[in-house]
């Protein structure tokens, strides 16, 4: 069988809402349209703008990945792992612009709460009003969803800058350096918080950081034809669509490796102190979403 470079393509970053939906897409062209209730959910894709992605090389667009803290899919869950892409196509670069959990919303919530009242459309609506931007796709995944992908996948390589130590509470406990991580150890690494004097703004910083490691981790493999359609299939089984066209999931598959991770600026959103425990945006924050906006990634930031 010849080598088909667009199956490997769909494969590559399934952590990531432009895999996710490439490799649905691709199922759906090579097998049929799959059905989400064969497997636990992994995944939630929704389709929240209502412009189309082209495929056009000077269209950036924006996605939101969100981990939320649900322990069963019957519960919405606090939004707490918030990530914002922006993808430029024309330069083959991406952003992540990762927003602490306790950031202030517009709505004056927090912004985390969001998704518990009104799921992934509310949580884009604030992001969206936060950042002058329009999201279009939004992915969420909760705790044993997580597990499960990342165990499906056969766990995913991370390279810790620091070491871990926070039994108690996350129950990470890693070396630093490079090392492969099962769906638990995963978890316990992008949930650890009480180590850091900065709490939960270190945490969401590592998240991102672990998101991009697993997106390395998943390039650097290369299937054959078969076991790359036995994956997108498996996947498949544990993604609940809405309002995602197979045209859409092509074309944003097929961007998937030709931006390097290792090239995608990780970037958290500056907060101060507020009222409470809400934390407020400081004036740093206005600058660098003016750079975001206009082209997906940034440029003096």
């Amino acid at each position: 069988m010849r080598s088909n470079p667009l199956l490997r393509l769909l494969l590559a970053i399934p952590l990531c809402g432009l895999l996710i939906a490439g490799m649905l897409g691709a199922t759906w062209l090579a097998l049929g349209k799959p059905n989400p209730a064969a497997g636990a959910v992994w995944f939630q894709v929704t389709k929240v703008g209502d412009a189309e992605f082209s495929g056009a090389p000077d269209q950036p667009f924006f996605f939101l990945a969100l981990g939320n803290d649900a322990r069963t899919d019957a519960d919405k869950g606090l939004g707490d792992a918030i990530h914002v892409f922006g993808v430029n196509p024309a330069t083959h670069t991406a952003t992540v612009l990762n927003v602490p959990r306790d950031t202030q919303a517009p709505s004056g919530d927090k912004i985390n709460a969001s998704h518990s009242l009104q799921g992934l459309p509310g949580i884009v609506g604030e992001l969206n009003k936060m950042m002058g931007i329009k999201i279009q796709y939004a992915i969420t995944t909760n705790f044993p969803g997580f597990i499960d992908m990342v165990n499906q996948l056969g766990g995913i390589t991370v390279n810790l800058p620091e070491a871990h130590s926070d039994a108690q509470y996350s129950g990470a406990e890693f070396a630093a350096g490079p090392q492969t991580a099962n769906g638990d150890q995963a978890l316990a690494i992008s949930r650890n918080r009480h180590q850091w004097t900065t709490g939960d703004i270190q945490r969401t910083q590592n998240q991102a950081s672990l998101i991009l490691d697993a997106l390395a981790t998943l390039r650097s493999r290369n299937p054959g034809d078969a076991g790359t359609l036995a994956l997108v299939a498996n996947l498949a089984r544990h993604v609940v669509t809405q309002d995602v066209s197979i045209t859409d999931m092509y074309r944003l598959g097929r961007l998937a490796l030709s931006i390097d991770p290792t090239t995608v600026k990780n970037i958290t959103v500056p907060v101060g102190s507020g009222a409470g425990t809400n934390l407020q945006l400081t004036g740093d924050a206005q600058s660098l979403f003016a750079d975001f906006a206009d082209d997906g990634i940034l440029q003096t930031h």
